[in-house]
């Protein structure tokens, strides 16, 4: 686990608790941002090797299941156990059988599907930012979408106009990530 990586995410997301929060207000119950700041200020308190379990219990709700599979994936990047793609893939695999989402349902996925392919489509040593850029705009895309899963669904037409507060998260997620990596090299 790299402890400087999720202790500078979960500041990030703490700046950002309030942003969130009223995001997820206007198409859900309001507290996603809430969920993401104490689950990533769990994990980045844990033991290596236990950042998924630290985030899920620790943020609760499906969003705690679901984000937790993101980071585990990154945790194993950081580790050197998996590449960011082949990371990327799993979660969203994951979090598609869990949530029984896809794409174009107004969820997370919207920003992290695009973001595992476009780390795919590129050498490794783009691979962050390719992602990062790919989820910054998928997570943009999902105000115009209506949504089909989560609590989003019952909102007046399926929260169009409002953007996905998990898909901005994934996109937040991966601009920190692909900062902190390029500041490695």
């Amino acid at each position: 686990m790299n402890r400087a990586f999720f202790s500078g995410l979960a500041e990030h997301f703490r700046n950002l608790e309030q942003t969130l929060n009223a995001l997820d207000a206007a198409t859900g119950d309001g507290d996603h941002g809430a969920a993401m700041r104490r689950g990533l200020e769990a994990v980045a308190a844990a033991e290596p090797g236990s950042a998924a379990r630290a985030f899920s219990g620790a943020a609760g709700g499906a969003s705690g299941t679901l984000f937790g599979a993101l980071v585990g994936g990154i945790e194993a990047v950081l580790a050197g156990r998996q590449d960011l793609a082949t990371a990327l893939s799993r979660a969203a695999r994951q979090i598609s059988n869990l949530g029984m989402a896809k794409r174009g349902d107004k969820t997370m996925l919207d920003a992290l599907i695009p973001a595992a392919e476009a780390a795919r489509a590129v050498p490794s040593s783009g691979a962050a930012q390719a992602a990062a850029q790919a989820a910054g705009d998928g997570a943009a895309a999902t105000a115009g979408m209506v949504a089909k899963r989560g609590r989003a669904r019952y909102v007046e037409n399926g929260g169009v106009g409002h953007g996905d507060a998990g898909a901005r998260s994934v996109a937040e997620m991966l601009a920190e990530f692909a900062r902190f990596t390029s500041a490695d090299r």
